[in-house]
């Protein structure tokens, strides 16, 4: 345990944007031949631009050969791991053999790379993927426009285009720092990658010359048959202020990713950061990320808990900042995942796997708008998610843009993507052994004590709102909203949680209030009804009873911290003037999150 990470110098003040007061930002706006052999281009991918190439957890031969993974020769080829690591896996039962004979992850790096033209990238047999990396050089963080604008692969076919993949939501274009990823398709979900040459480019989308040089970083996944053998996901988890305890992170955690797409749980180092940062919207995200600097170990997942989203985030549980995000740097705008958590495991559960699928690079199946979905040959769509929901054919996989019925389903190439990510670290042959962690830098050694496997029982369970005796007065597609996952992918591309619950028939606040009032029900499900209940009662005629009964909840301290949140959001919803009386009521509350939250709401 230990606090922020961030150095002093990097922290942001989430009152101030862009690190500078009154909320000013910088806005960016994004733009909607013959191929030379493997062998002839070998010199100029290991060195063009002053490239140079770190292995995960291996140290090469002095002739920078890497068994059958390929050569990947370079003027500047270090070490990752410490002399004498043994390379053995941490926790569960995958994968505790020796060291791996190569490298599971290499990293291909260009520097000072410009935006008009396409860098090869060599992609050897045996590779299961490869994730790049476009970011700005800068001292710090930057939040110029940055991204992967085209891939091109060894047959001349475009993978992705115009900084996305038709069909999809995807951007990869992002403040600082943009991704891309191969496989992410159907067509290409395959193992192992089809070898050759690659054409990766980069852009800013349209917005002129470079100010600074930018970098593309190209990690290569592979194993010595190019068949996959499992690996260790070593986790960095950030408390904002009391958002969630760290013995419950420890066990859900542990719960949601052992044994994951048959990966198991290495390292869970946990940090705590400032109770600034529990409550995050669209302008906050960025800052939030950057606090994981320093964070050790890599390839590592970075987890931020706080206690709630708001703006355009608002009623998320989620959010991951990009398809895929960055698991292989620490204190980028792309560097991990933001949840909230309700201390419920099964619902959890599927959110942590859900938001880990998006920063390996999974979509959801189907989105909301009914024209967008992934680009994956075995997952099904529906034709009208709203009109649908629970009846929809991937309403049981677990990239649904709800979570599905919370059974946690993966199709093949959607397992076979995860898998390819540069997200664990890898072993490369059966019975072998996962890799030891690539420390952040020279003074941030690997570090963490295994984690103990799961308790039986802990796993997801299955979906059913309509058990629920608290939802019996809500139309179905309203019930399954309350109970699902609502992930900030969606949030961020213009679902509006509350719209969609009144689409689904869920607009009575004292239906909403039932539910928020039903000590049967899960807490989170109750906060969501009672923020709900406060947006309705704005356009009801019984608006003022409805915000006295939510001013009464969110004040009852005998209520779940998380229903007693929503009635004070409920109350902001509905009236400022109410919610600065009821801030004023909840001072020195004995909750000291209830307290923060009704102080915030009231400004």
């Amino acid at each position: 345990m230990s606090t922020s990470l961030a150095p002093a110098s990097s922290a942001i003040d989430p009152s101030r944007v862009d690190g500078k007061p009154g909320g000013e930002r910088r806005a960016t706006r994004m733009r909607g031949g013959g191929l030379l052999a493997a062998g002839a281009l070998a010199a100029l991918v290991a060195g063009a631009c002053g490239g140079r190439v770190v292995v995960d957890g291996f140290e090469p031969p002095p002739d920078g050969t890497g068994g059958t993974g390929g050569s990947w020769s370079s003027g500047d080829t270090t070490s990752a791991a410490p002399q004498g690591s043994s390379g053995a896996g941490q926790g569960g039962s995958i994968g505790e053999g020796g060291a791996p004979p190569i490298p599971p992850l290499v990293k291909e790096e260009h520097n000072n790379v410009g935006v008009d033209g396409s860098i090869p990238v060599i992609v050897q047999p045996g590779t299961l993927g490869f994730t790049a990396v476009a970011e700005i050089m800068a001292s710090s963080p930057s939040f110029d426009p940055i991204g992967i604008e085209s891939i091109r692969g060894p047959d001349g076919r475009l993978l992705a285009a115009d900084y996305t993949i038709p069909g999809t939501m995807a951007a990869f274009f992002n403040q600082g720092i943009g991704t891309a990823a191969v496989p992410q398709t159907g067509a290409d979900a395959s193992s192992p990658l089809a070898p050759g040459v690659y054409w990766v480019k980069l852009g800013n989308g349209g917005a002129g010359p470079l100010a600074e040089p930018a970098r593309l970083t190209v990690w290569h996944r592979q194993t010595l048959d190019g068949r996959f053998h499992g690996g260790k996901i070593d986790i960095n988890v950030f408390i904002a202020g009391d958002a969630v305890s760290e013995q419950y992170m420890r066990r859900v955690l542990t719960s949601a990713y052992e044994g994951y797409v048959g990966l198991g749980v290495g390292s869970i180092n946990v940090h705590h950061i400032g109770s600034e940062w529990e409550f995050v919207d669209e302008e906050v995200l960025p800052g939030v990320l950057e606090q994981t600097a320093g964070a050790p170990g890599r390839p590592a997942l970075n987890v931020i808990a706080v206690t709630a989203f708001g703006g355009s985030l608002a009623q998320a549980s989620g959010v991951t900042p990009a398809v895929p995000a960055v698991a292989v740097e620490h204190g980028t705008h792309l560097s991990g995942i933001v949840v909230t958590l309700y201390e419920e495991p099964s619902v959890d559960t599927v959110i942590l796997r859900h938001e880990l699928g998006h920063l390996a690079g999974l979509f959801h199946t189907t989105e909301f708008d009914a024209d967008f979905g992934d680009p994956l040959d075995d997952t099904s769509q529906c034709s009208d998610v709203n009109a649908l929901m629970e009846r929809c054919p991937d309403f049981g996989n677990l990239m649904f843009p709800t979570g599905g019925d919370f059974s946690g389903a993966l199709t093949p190439q959607q397992t076979t993507i995860v898998r390819a990510s540069a997200l664990y670290r890898g072993i490369v042959e059966q019975g072998g052994g996962a890799a030891v962690p690539l420390p952040a830098d020279a003074d941030t050694p690997a570090s963490g004590a295994p984690i103990a496997p799961p308790a039986p029982g802990e796993r997801a369970r299955s979906f059913a709102p309509d058990r629920l005796a608290s939802t019996a007065a809500l139309p179905p597609h309203a019930a399954a909203l309350l109970a699902g996952h609502f992930c900030g992918q969606s949030a961020a591309r213009g679902a509006d949680f509350d719209e969609l619950l009144r689409a689904a028939g869920g607009a009575d606040p004292d239906r909403l209030l039932a539910v928020g009032r039903d000590p049967g029900a899960p807490a989170y499900m109750r906060a969501r009804a009672l923020t709900a209940a406060g947006r309705a009662a704005a356009r009801s005629s019984a608006s003022a009873r409805v915000i006295a009964e939510l001013q009464a909840l969110a004040a009852d301290p005998r209520l779940p911290r998380r229903a007693r949140l929503g009635a004070v959001e409920g109350v902001a919803s509905a009236s400022p003037a109410a919610a600065r009386a009821l801030a004023a009521r909840l001072t020195g509350d004995a909750d000291r999150v209830v307290e923060r939250t009704a102080t915030r709401a009231a400004r």
